[in-house]
């Protein structure tokens, strides 16, 4: 019985001194099995020696031409409606939405989520008990009043470049802060909550949509919490600071709120 393990095949006689000779191999140095016949079929291999440097080309063409995606600070938070201060999309909370009791300034607001997200909005709320502190944010002390009863919660937003959203749900003010705040320092979710707060203790919201003149009083009360944080002078500050220095520094930011859709109430 001839050995299976043989390779040698059966057609092929034997040459001189016992050796067989094998068919020669192809002459377009394309690999073959020892009988000579290819590895793959000729136009299988040829063609992907054509394509896949084809498509390392488009793939370097598409990612050169995407826009590097800069949105203009103004329009950064999307128009919401008389019940919500900033438009998110849809958004996708956590499995467990149980409450837990806020700290400090915030007692009587509600931490919504599982133990992660309590943790992380207790370390957000201690942090902004303790940045009204500083003058100027009057407003914002007066939302932490108008908050109490209301809840704070992390989500994914639809639209990921929001960084926080406040809405009136079953007459409560419920402020939602984009999950990414939950998965590093939650402190630096102080500042868009003192924009929230600055919305709700200003006076418009709820009952008209933010005005341009209420969200750069925000963002001005934003930008002093930033200051008062020391979080423009770290090497990687977040982008809500850095968005609120820049729509300040422009010559006429009330109108380029106006024009980013809100509603104009200069």
């Amino acid at each position: 019985m001839p050995d299976r393990r043989d390779p040698t095949p059966r057609d092929a006689g034997p040459a001189e001194g016992g050796r067989y000779d094998l068919p020669p191999m192809a002459d377009d140095g394309l690999p073959t099995l020892p009988t000579g016949e290819p590895v793959l079929a000729r136009w299988f291999t040829i063609a992907m020696l054509v394509l896949v440097p084809l498509a390392l080309i488009v793939t370097v063409w598409a990612v050169l031409s995407i826009p590097e995606g800069d949105i203009d600070p103004a329009e950064r938070r999307p128009p919401g409606t008389d019940q919500v201060t900033y438009d998110r999309g849809e958004a996708v909370l956590g499995e467990t939405q149980d409450a837990a009791e806020g700290p400090g300034c915030a007692q009587d607001v509600r931490l919504m989520g599982d133990e992660g997200a309590h943790a992380a909005g207790r370390v957000a709320v201690r942090a902004l008990c303790q940045v009204l502190r500083t003058p100027g944010l009057d407003e914002a002390r007066d939302g932490v009043r108008a908050w109490s009863g209301g809840a704070l919660r992390f989500a994914a937003f639809e639209r990921s470049g929001v960084e926080s959203s406040l809405r009136i749900e079953d007459g409560a003010p419920v402020i939602e802060l984009n999950a990414k705040f939950q998965f590093e320092d939650a402190a630096r979710a102080a500042p868009v909550l003192v924009h929230e707060l600055t919305l709700l203790g200003e006076g418009d919201f709820p009952g008209q949509p933010v005005g341009a003149r209420s969200a750069l009083l925000a963002t001005e009360a934003q930008h002093l919490a930033c200051e008062a944080m020391g979080l423009l002078e770290e090497d990687d500050p977040p982008r809500g600071c850095l968005d609120a220095a820049e729509l300040l520094a422009q010559d006429e930011p009330l109108d380029q709120l106006v024009e980013a859709g809100l509603r104009d109430d200069r």
